[in-house]
């Protein structure tokens, strides 16, 4: 009866650590506070009650510390990430971006590297607590912290867009900003196609998706934009795209569709449960 009464209370526990860590990007400090003053020490209780003192006393640091990664320090660093480029979104977007990323070329591919990194140190630190050298571990995870803040420091101004009004938009990190302008545009190409789930990637998917190629009058100006899978506000931005190209005369060419991009096509829609009659039109598929 004492184990299942442990049993419950780590369940209970569990429970508000999930719903804490999926409401940090909505109130950090809340979450912080039912982390650390509620669902922890309920944890730690119905591991205790579960158990035994003196298991815990023996066990306990590993299972507490699984708990603090998965449940604080995972979704912490989740939040900095998304905070940081909602900032430099804040910064540099207004309504009349109909698309924005936050990297124009490799630099934000690198920050995102870094940051992949820094969350396999802390992995390595909090699920392994009887590691040898934890102070060369912690060395590197402060390290990498601080490269990472200084690197996102000096790249806040990479980033890219389409402007309804400017054209093309493209700021470096020293914040130079480049136009193509609407006037430069020779032609827009949609290349629908299907992206194949990479096997070594449990979180990749077989699924539809397709690139906006700009095509200015200098080939070396070419930009391109993926869309990488099937939404409503994708589906928008690309409507968005052939409306822009429409009132500038600049031609929107739609790429033609394989049979087994069209089944692929239908497989998402049907699966997504979107409004297929927009899809088939934007994409010049014929109504079933």
């Amino acid at each position: 009866m004492r184990k299942l009464g442990g049993i419950v209370i780590i369940i209970f526990s569990l429970l508000l650590a999930f719903s804490g860590a999926i409401s940090f990007q909505e109130d950090i400090i809340f979450a912080s506070i039912v982390f650390w003053l509620i669902s922890l020490p309920l944890y730690i209780s119905g591991q205790i009650i579960r158990t035994s003192k003196s298991e815990f006393k023996h066990r306990g640091k590993h299972w507490v510390s699984i708990y603090i990664f998965f449940f604080f320090i995972l979704p912490l660093l989740f939040y900095l990430y998304e905070f940081y480029n909602h900032l430099k979104e804040d910064t540099f977007v207004n309504e009349q971006f109909i698309i924005y990323e936050p990297a124009s070329g490799i630099l934000g591919d690198l920050s995102l590297g870094v940051f992949l990194i820094l969350i396999s140190l802390f992995a390595g630190r909090f699920l392994n607590p009887g590691l040898k050298r934890k102070g060369l571990l912690n060395a590197m995870i402060i390290g990498t912290l601080i490269f990472l803040a200084g690197f996102n420091y000096f790249i806040f101004s990479d980033y890219r867009g389409i402007h309804e009004d400017k054209g093309l938009v493209s700021s470096n990190w020293k914040g130079e900003e480049q136009i193509i302008s609407y006037e430069e545009i020779a032609s827009v190409h949609v290349e629908p196609y299907v992206h194949y789930a990479n096997l070594s990637s449990r979180s990749d998917e077989t699924r539809f998706v397709w690139k906006v190629i700009f095509q200015s009058n200098s080939p070396k100006n070419e930009v391109v934009y993926h869309f990488s899978g099937m939404s409503e506000f994708r589906l928008e931005q690309t409507i968005d795209l052939r409306k822009i190209a429409m009132e500038n005369n600049i031609p929107f060419i739609m790429g033609d569709m394989s049979q087994e991009t069209v089944k692929w096509f239908d497989l998402d829609l049907e699966l997504e449960e979107l409004d297929k009659e927009r899809y088939y039109e934007l994409f010049q598929v014929n109504y079933k």
